[in-house]
């Protein structure tokens, strides 16, 4: 598993070639912090998750780059103020596909 941080203004956020991502705070985090939020894959656009539901593009690549930022921008503060609820926790039922 590997695992790509991200940083904007409106959240750090980490990718996880496993399926999800994990969001925090831009600024303030220490290595034990609970992200404020956690999604999957899907949530940052089209192409970016496989039919594994793990990572379908580099961790490197500008398209990964490119969703991040833009889902970063649309979303990462409501992400950390908690309005977008807790996001994936692990223990939910899998989507149907």
């Amino acid at each position: 598993m590997a695992r790509t941080p991200f940083a904007s203004p409106d959240a750090h956020i980490v990718v996880s070639s496993d399926g999800y991502f994990d969001v925090y705070p831009a600024t303030g985090r220490s290595g034990g912090d609970r992200p404020a939020y956690r999604g999957r894959l899907a949530e940052l656009g089209p192409g970016i998750r496989g039919g594994d539901d793990r990572l379908a593009v580099r961790p490197g690549s500008i398209a990964l780059a490119d969703a991040v930022s833009t889902w970063s921008a649309d979303h990462g503060a409501a992400a950390n103020r908690g309005e977008l609820g807790g996001g994936r926790d692990g223990n939910e039922a899998k989507p149907a596909a």
